[in-house]
C-alpha cells in the first residue's frame, strides 16, 4: 500500500484470487509497479486450497498489500468483499491472471479527477499468452456515452473488467455484483451501470488480458445459457423494454455465441452453433448476420478455421 498511514487512498485495487499462488504474484507485481502511488492493493482470497495465503505473507508484512480471506463463494462474492473493505474513492479490479501496464492507475485516476461528470472510465487492452506476448489490441470503443438499452444488443467486442475504474458511489446506486450468476456477472453489472451513467474511455492499452492455453470450447458451448439468464434478468428488471428490443438482444447474443463457436471446428460445436442461429433467425428472420453465419457453418472445417483466423488477425492487428 502506497497511501500514507492513516489516510484513505484515492484508489483501491481489488484482486480476487483462487488457487493461483504463482500467477497472482505477477498480477500484484504489476500493481506495485504503477507510476501512480496513492492506492491500496486488496487481495481477496476466495478460499484457495493452495499456498496462496502463505506465499503472500511477506507482502502483507511489508505493508505492500491488504489480504482478506473468505470461504469459497465465487468471483462475484470476492469482488463484493473487496468493495466492502475498500477505502478508496475510486475502485478498480484486476483478475489474478491479468496485468496492468505501469500507467494504468495514473491515467484513469487523472481522467476522473479532471472529469467530475464521469462516474467511470475504461480503456483499451492487449491480449497475451505464455507463448505470445502480443495477441493483438482490443479497442472496445463502442462503450462511450449513454448506451442503454442498446448495450443489451451489443456483443461484438466486450469490455474487460480490469479495464474499468469507477467512483465508489456507483455501487451505492446500482448495487454489487450479482453472486447468483455463475457467469456474465460483469455484463450484468455494465448494463445496470448503463441505465444510470454514461461511459468514458482513455484510448490507450493500459491492461494485459491473459489468454489461457486450455481450450475454452466447452465454455463457449454453454455461454448462451449463461447469457440468456443475464438477459432474462435484464428484461425482468426493466419491464418497459419493448418486445422488439428484447428480440434484438436475444438474436444478437445467439448469433455472437454461434460466431465464436465456428472457429472451434468440432462437430459438437457446429451443431450448437447452428441451433443458436436457428433460434436467432426465429427471433429476427431478417437479420443478415445470422443467415451469413449459418452459411459459413456449412463450409469445410479447414476453410472455416482459415477464415476465422484471418478475421481475427484483421480485427486485432497491432496498429502502427
Amino acid at each position: 500500500m502506497h497511501a500514507a498511514a492513516g489516510d484513505p487512498p484515492k484508489v483501491s485495487v481489488i484482486i480476487p484470487t483462487f488457487n493461483r499462488a504463482g500467477m497472482v504474484q505477477q498480477a500484484i507485481a504489476s500493481v506495485l509497479a504503477q507510476t501512480y502511488t496513492d492506492f491500496e492493493c486488496i487481495v481477496v482470497d476466495d478460499g484457495s486450497p493452495d499456498d496462496t495465503q502463505a506465499s503472500l505473507q511477506p507482502l502483507v508484512a511489508a505493508g505492500r498489500i491488504r489480504y482478506v480471506r473468505q470461504a469459497n463463494a465465487g468471483l462475484s462474492a470476492a469482488r463484493n468483499h473487496g468493495i466492502r473493505v475498500a477505502r478508496g474513492a475510486y475502485i478498480t479490479f484486476l483478475d489474478d491472471d491479468d496485468l496492468y501496464e505501469p500507467e494504468k492507475l495514473a491515467q484513469q485516476a487523472a481522467y476522473l479527477d479532471t472529469h467530475p461528470e464521469a462516474m467511470l472510465v475504461h480503456c483499451w487492452f492487449t491480449k497475451f499468452s505464455e507463448e505470445q506476448p502480443d495477441l493483438g489490441l482490443r479497442k472496445p470503443d463502442w462503450f462511450q456515452g449513454w448506451l442503454y438499452p442498446a448495450i443489451l444488443s451489443y456483443w461484438r467486442m466486450l469490455m474487460a473488467t480490469p479495464c474499468l475504474m469507477l467512483r465508489r458511489e456507483v455501487f451505492d446506486v446500482v448495487g454489487s455484483f450479482d453472486e447468483s450468476l455463475r457467469a456474465a456477472e460483469d455484463l450484468d453489472m455494465w448494463r445496470r451501470i448503463a441505465r444510470h451513467y454514461a461511459f468514458h474511455m482513455v484510448p490507450e492499452s493500459l491492461v494485459r488480458i491473459r489468454q489461457q492455453a486450455v481450450s475454452m470450447s466447452s465454455d463457449k458451448t454453454r455461454a448462451a445459457g449463461h447469457f440468456r439468464i443475464m438477459l432474462d434478468k435484464a428484461f425482468t428488471d426493466d419491464p418497459q423494454l419493448s418486445p422488439i428490443t428484447r428480440r434484438q438482444a436475444l438474436a444478437a447474443m445467439y448469433t455472437s455465441v454461434a460466431q465464436n463457436l465456428l472457429g472451434e471446428g468440432g462437430l459438437q460445436e457446429i451443431r450448437v452453433a447452428r441451433q443458436h442461429l436457428r433460434t436467432a433467425i426465429g427471433l429476427q428472420p431478417l437479420a443478415p448476420g445470422a443467415w451469413l453465419t449459418l452459411a459459413a457453418s456449412l463450409l469445410p472445417r479447414r476453410l472455416r478455421s482459415v477464415l476465422a483466423g484471418a478475421v481475427r488477425r484483421l480485427r486485432f492487428r497491432r496498429q502502427p
